[in-house]
């Protein structure tokens, strides 16, 4: 442990974290959440498609002994791009996982790709506005990172299509902070990949300058979370 007044979110971040039978789950979870007493949350990132009623069940359980946030991978709500990217899932079985882990009172969070082949800043928007509809309490906004010894990288090195520069990023994700509802927290705004697997783009390899020209820009606007979306959504 880093600090030891500091309290701790136990997090299981890469991979499926669901994708396992229900004892092997248990003998993870139950271990993270008493590794020390100042774990104060417990944090699962996993698939919709990996939430079977026996994991559900056992997560709203543990949920009433520790916090529990489930991290959703939604990424888009475009099923070509999602055919694309190979997601293997469509959107009602995302919308369906985040209605069965609000039914037992489990926090989710959502991550979202701008940048993904072919979307225009409208689709990655709208995406957005999607994402509003649902009964959610946290967002992870990332962008596309083309890395060695994927199948997307394979295609862009053969064939290369445009990707977001810097300004492009900035300004879809500004728009997208304005239309997002204002009770949804923002978790990420940016990501990075281990630096000798990234092949593009490069300036995300700088996070800081990312979230400094995101604050700038909404600051030179003078506008806040949430703007657009009460000034031109009609509830």
């Amino acid at each position: 442990m880093k600090w030891n007044d500091g309290y701790y979110i136990a997090y299981f971040q890469a991979n499926t974290n669901t994708h396992a039978p229900l004892e092997r789950l248990k003998e993870l979870y139950e271990e993270a959440i008493t590794l020390d007493p100042n774990i104060v949350m417990l944090s699962i990132g996993t698939r919709p498609d990996s939430l079977p009623l026996d994991v559900l069940d056992y997560l709203e359980d543990l949920n009433k002994r520790m916090p529990i946030q489930i991290e959703l991978g939604l990424q888009t709500i475009h099923e070509k791009t999602s055919d694309l990217i190979n997601r293997a899932h469509d959107l009602k079985c995302f919308d369906d996982a985040v209605k069965a882990l609000r039914k037992r009172n489990i926090e989710v969070v959502v991550h979202v790709i701008n940048g993904l082949p072919y979307e225009t800043k409208q689709m990655m928007i709208d995406t957005i506005k999607h994402v509003n509809t649902l009964d959610i309490q946290g967002i992870k906004i990332h962008m596309l990172h083309l890395m060695e010894k994927t199948k997307m990288g394979y295609d862009y090195k053969k064939n290369p299509w445009p990707l977001l520069s810097l300004e492009d990023y900035v300004d879809i994700t500004v728009d997208q902070i304005l239309w997002l509802r204002k009770d949804i927290i923002i978790h990420r705004l940016t990501g990075d990949a281990p630096s000798k697997m990234l092949i593009a783009p490069t300036w995300t390899k700088k996070k800081f300058v990312v979230t400094n020209e995101i604050d700038k820009k909404l600051r030179a606007l003078n506008l806040f979370q949430g703007d657009y979306y009460e000034k031109y959504t009609h509830h």
